[in-house]
């Protein structure tokens, strides 16, 4: 009895070694494959698995190394290699001053930042102030000036009376929101109104 126990524990252990001996043989031809550079045979070989996802973001590293971004941002799109490819692709345009091209582009890099402030710095510059508010209303240039416009109409709708100062003061809440005058000519109206009663 004794020795039919021992079978069954060696027959099971036995088992269980080469299970876990044969689920380790291709986790170790895969690293050797990956290490010997032979990502193709990987992706073959292991679909579906973690190291076909590592052989194909190994080899989209390859391909940014040698610059060839356009290959990268094709084949590769959810690798690390690909974001790194948009972003030099957007400082290649940054650098030649392509600034509307990242903007359009490359929205979500951070030169697109940069980018839309040098652009707003050009049409305030220009005294383009209509067309910096409608392209770039939320650059710091587009706020600056939008507080200044917000500003001189609460000024002269100060200076109104009656139905136009309220005319005036509703305008001012309706085109300026998120600016200090917008608060101001809040309050304003508040008082007006409540002195019409």
């Amino acid at each position: 009895m004794l020795s039919r126990r021992l079978i069954v524990v060696s027959l099971l252990w036995c088992i269980a070694t080469l299970a876990l001996v044969g689920c380790q043989n291709p986790s170790a031809d895969a690293q050797k494959l990956l290490a010997d550079r032979k990502y193709q045979e990987v992706i073959d070989k292991f679909p579906n698995t973690q190291f076909e996802r590592r052989a194909r973001a190994l080899m989209a590293e390859d391909l940014l190394a040698s610059g060839k971004f356009d290959d990268v941002l094709k084949n590769y799109p959810g690798t690390r290699a690909a974001f790194l490819a948009r972003e030099e692709q957007a400082k290649t345009l940054f650098n030649n001053k392509e600034y509307a091209r990242v903007l359009a582009e490359f929205p979500s890099s951070p030169l697109a930042t940069e980018a839309e402030r040098v652009l707003a710095t050009e049409l305030h510059g220009q005294g383009k102030f209509d067309e910096l508010l409608v392209k770039y209303p939320k650059s710091e240039l587009g706020k600056k000036v939008k507080d200044e416009r917000a500003a001189a109409e609460f000024e002269a709708a100060k200076k109104m009376k009656g139905d136009k100062q309220i005319a005036a003061l509703e305008a001012i809440m309706r085109n300026y929101t998120e600016t200090v005058a917008y608060k101001e000519a809040a309050n304003l109206l508040r008082d007006v109104r409540a002195k019409q009663k």
